[in-house]
Formats: structure tokens, C-alpha cells, sequence
């Protein structure tokens, strides 16, 4: 088990879909056979025939769904997310923003994606711990997830906290803000969905500009001049970020439909 208050910028809460060193394309059959298909997470392989193969069980945990894995939870997840409002965080790390986001939206269903075992479990344990009950989380690749037990327009909110850049031009495929994964992410949201997406990389905030510029988002805010970003909790990383002294950056994207 990590230690909850350590400084690892490997684990701080950086956002990724699913990426590791195993990574073999994004999806082997396609965009338009999401669903009707073995689905490829960024990961590599099929999801289902791995879910199936898997050597460990899911975490037992009622706050921790396990679809592809554990009978009746792909309902059990559809079900959950069928409510509104809908706030989906894509790679917590340590969950004190996703658990203040639940404690903060108190009327809202909150989920929570994440490839690192030992923090899904934190995550579950701290939200019963502290009695909150608006809250599911996920172990593993958000995107075949969202593709297949998601519909369009029905997320009120995504939240990407400091994703992990991938330097390396080979790896800029495993970012969670390429072309593909940000028009998934615009696809399912509500006409007047939010993207909320914070990073200490200079170099990345562009890109996240620009894949959410193509994807059909507007950028309408940056900076805690913004009252909502003022107003969003505060993750593990970013709190650091304020005691080092080190500068990030806040956006808030929206869809160039909405009202």
C-alpha cells in the first residue's frame, strides 16, 4: 500500500486512459467497430478476452466496478452513470480531488478511472470511510469503458488532472488528450458539458488546446480567475505545486454547442 501523503511524481495524480509500457496500438479493428468487437484499450489486447484471463481478481469492494470482469456490473455501471449530473475523473492517482469532488456534488454521481491498483483501492475504502456514497470506481482503461458503456451526450463533466506528457514522440500516442480520445471525450458530453483538464507541463498545455479546439471544444476559461476553476477541489499534485512553488495550468473547456 502507497503511503497516502508520499511525493512520487510517477503517481501524483497524473491522468492516463490506460497507458503502460505494453502498449500496441489504441484499437486493432477500428473506430467504427467499438462495441461489435474484442475492444483495444490503450493497453493492448482485447479487453474482454484479458479481463477473462486475468490472474487477479477484481477488488471486492462495493464501490469498485468491475465491467468486463465481474457479472452483472456492466449493468451495474450503466445504471450509475444513467444519472445526471455525471462527473467522470480519468486517472485520480491518489483520490483526494476525486473524493472532495463527490463530497462537493453531494447530488451527482461521481467515477472514477484509474490503471493503479493500491490507489482504486484507497479510493473505495476513503469514500466508505467517510460515508460517501455517490461515488464508483473503476480499475483500468477508461477509453474501451467509455466507448461502449457510456452514451453520447449524457456527461455533465470530465476532469483530467496533471495527464503524464509521454516525452518521447513514440509514446505521444499513449497521451490522453490525442485527437481520438478528446473527440470521445466531446462526443459524450451533455450540450453543455465541461472539460476541466490542469497540468505543471508547459510544452503539454498547447496540444491540450489544440486536440480540444479540433474535437469541437471551445477553451472558455483559464486560470483561477475562472470561478468555477477557482472553485474546483484541489488534487494532491496541485496542493504540492502550491507549496513548491511551481506554476500549473487551469482549463476549462466547453462544447461550442452549448447554450
Amino acid at each position: 500500500m502507497h503511503d497516502a501523503d508520499e511525493w512520487d511524481d510517477t503517481e501524483a495524480g497524473d491522468a492516463e486512459a490506460g497507458a503502460t509500457d505494453d502498449v500496441r496500438g489504441e484499437r486493432r479493428h477500428g473506430s467504427g467497430l467499438a462495441g461489435k468487437v474484442g475492444l483495444i484499450g490503450l493497453i493492448g489486447g482485447d479487453l474482454e478476452v484479458r479481463a477473462q484471463n486475468a490472474r487477479v481478481p477484481p477488488i471486492d469492494h462495493p464501490l469498485v466496478l468491475a465491467p468486463y470482469r465481474t457479472a452483472g456490473h456492466d449493468d451495474t455501471f450503466r445504471s450509475f452513470v444513467a444519472h445526471h449530473p455525471l462527473h467522470i475523473e480519468i486517472g485520480f492517482g491518489r483520490p483526494h480531488y476525486l473524493l472532495d469532488l463527490a463530497k462537493a456534488n453531494p447530488d451527482a454521481h461521481v467515477v472514477g478511472f484509474e490503471i493503479k491498483r493500491d490507489w482504486v483501492r484507497v479510493a473505495a475504502e476513503r469514500a466508505a470511510r467517510d460515508g460517501i456514497t455517490n461515488i464508483r470506481v473503476i480499475e483500468g482503461d477508461a477509453r474501451p469503458h467509455l466507448e461502449r458503456l457510456v452514451a453520447d451526450g449524457t456527461v455533465d463533466a470530465f476532469h483530467v488532472l496533471f495527464p503524464d506528457p509521454w516525452w518521447k514522440k513514440r509514446h505521444h500516442k499513449r497521451r490522453v488528450f490525442t485527437p481520438d480520445f478528446t473527440a470521445l471525450l466531446t462526443r459524450l458530453l451533455t450540450p453543455a458539458g465541461r472539460l476541466y483538464a490542469k497540468t505543471d507541463v508547459p510544452a503539454y498545455v498547447d496540444q491540450m488546446i489544440e486536440s480540444a479546439l479540433e474535437a469541437g471544444l471551445e477553451l472558455a476559461a483559464q486560470g483561477s480567475i475562472d470561478p468555477e476553476l477557482a472553485n474546483l477541489p484541489r488534487s494532491h499534485r496541485e496542493k504540492k505545486c502550491l507549496d513548491l512553488g511551481v506554476p500549473f495550468h487551469m482549463l476549462r473547456f466547453t462544447r461550442t454547442n452549448a447554450p
